[in-house]
């Protein structure tokens, strides 16, 4: 037995290993406060902690005391029956005790090497997990020793320890192991819905557009047309391979923007052109339900790609145009603020529910608008959020329901006049 103050000495040292394990120490850092614990205990003695790897050797997982050369001697060892104290504990699976390593048979390989940094006896006991084997718990004596009982009672209590931290160590790596296969199998669930998604997207987008190709093409060979009614067939084809090729671009552009392979050729630039060649292309979509473009705001130098600022700017007018009530106003404007310059895309729209505001940016989510004058292909603001932030800028959207939507392009001013 323990006498009083060993006791409470004991106590105490379990207590800090114990308090190192729930705070989230290293095994390496719990191992050495179990192996100083126990030096300080067994005064003149030096202790390691060795513990099986995957390929069943012997490493040290604790020697604070021990010299670097004698563990880097004994590192990768493989049990046996002469593996000295260590190896042969674990061999046995039971304690084994070289009161003199120079005339101990199972030393036979390790006495220069002992010798030579003092270490005359080794008692090792084995470290276990239920009845597997973890590794060994080693004193060390620089005379010839045999422990007594109090020794044999703290070595147990100690290497008990030591057990705990191990198997604390492997339960916390499974459960981590565990949560990281969680993870990838959950990111490749969300990847191949989102897959899924995209492929569904795509069909539905051209089925449309190819079904009005195919059927204008029965009529024209099948169908004795007028001239007129040919032209119309004509007409119609030509807008459903012009919306194809466009769904085609913009899932294009996209795939490349964000892999990082979007070219991008910044220049300065007056920010009122390029607005203007835009709105002037998008002109005949606004004049048809009757919807005023105006413009206005200073012309700012920007750092930008021309191509790709005018792509942006009408991706967002004709949005705008899409969900703008015929006879209302869409504005654009510009302003300088905190370094930067901002394009302003006002509708007067129906605007859009809080709710819905996070899928605007989820490539074919037209949030339930179906085909029609509203019927984009859902791909026009993910794409300008992604070029506006490819040249350095950002793309931001507020939107009221029963007021309208303002989009606010924001991108870096020129380092020099334009």
């Amino acid at each position: 037995m323990l006498a009083g103050d060993d006791v409470t000495a004991v106590l105490d040292r379990q207590t800090a290993v114990m308090e190192a394990l729930t705070s989230g120490a290293s095994l390496a850092e719990v191992l050495d406060s179990i192996v100083l614990a126990l030096e300080d205990l067994m005064p003149a003695s030096r202790c390691s902690v060795l513990l099986l790897d995957d390929a069943a050797a012997l490493r040290h997982g604790s020697a604070p005391s021990l010299p670097v050369e004698y563990s880097s001697g004994i590192d990768g060892l493989l049990p046996g029956p002469r593996a000295g104290s260590c190896g042969t504990a674990v061999f046995l699976d039971r304690p084994v005790i070289a009161v003199d390593v120079s005339r101990d048979p199972r030393w036979a390989r390790f006495r220069q090497l002992a010798a030579r940094h003092d270490l005359r006896s080794c008692w090792s006991t084995p470290i276990r997990s239920g009845s597997q084997v973890l590794g060994s718990f080693a004193v060390y004596h620089s005379t010839p020793y045999e422990p007594d009982a109090r020794d044999q009672q703290l070595v147990r209590r100690f290497t008990h320890l030591a057990s705990l931290a191990v198997e604390h160590d492997r339960a916390s790596k499974e459960h981590d192991a565990r949560l990281k296969a969680d993870l990838a199998r959950q990111s490749a669930e969300r990847a191949n819905l989102a897959k899924s998604q995209f492929v569904t997207a795509v069909s539905h987008e051209l089925r449309t557009p190819l079904q009005s190709i195919t059927t204008f093409t029965e009529n024209l060979q099948t169908l004795d047309l007028s001239p007129e009614q040919r032209r119309v067939a004509l007409e119609r084809i030509k807008n459903a391979a012009g919306h194809i090729l466009s769904i085609v671009d913009d899932v294009l552009d996209l795939a490349r923007v964000e892999a990082g392979a979007m070219p991008i050729n910044l220049d300065d630039l007056l920010v009122g052109d390029e607005i203007a060649a835009a709105v002037d292309l998008i002109e005949p979509l606004a004049a048809k339900p009757g919807i005023d473009v105006v413009c206005s705001g200073p012309s700012v130098a920007v750092r930008a790609d021309q191509r790709r600022l005018r792509q942006v700017i009408l991706n967002l007018v004709s949005n705008a145009i899409r969900f703008s009530a015929p006879g209302t106003q869409v504005r654009v404007f510009t302003e300088v603020a905190e370094r930067s310059a901002r394009i302003h895309v006002v509708d007067e729209g129906p605007g859009i529910p809080t709710e819905l505001m996070a899928r605007l940016f989820v490539p074919f989510d037209r949030l339930g608008a179906d085909a029609g004058r509203e019927g984009g292909a859902g791909l026009g603001l993910v794409l300008a959020r992604r070029l506006s932030e490819a040249m350095g800028g950002s793309l931001l959207l507020e939107s009221v329901v029963g007021v309208g939507t303002h989009a606010t392009v924001v991108l870096p001013l020129t380092r020099s006049p334009a």
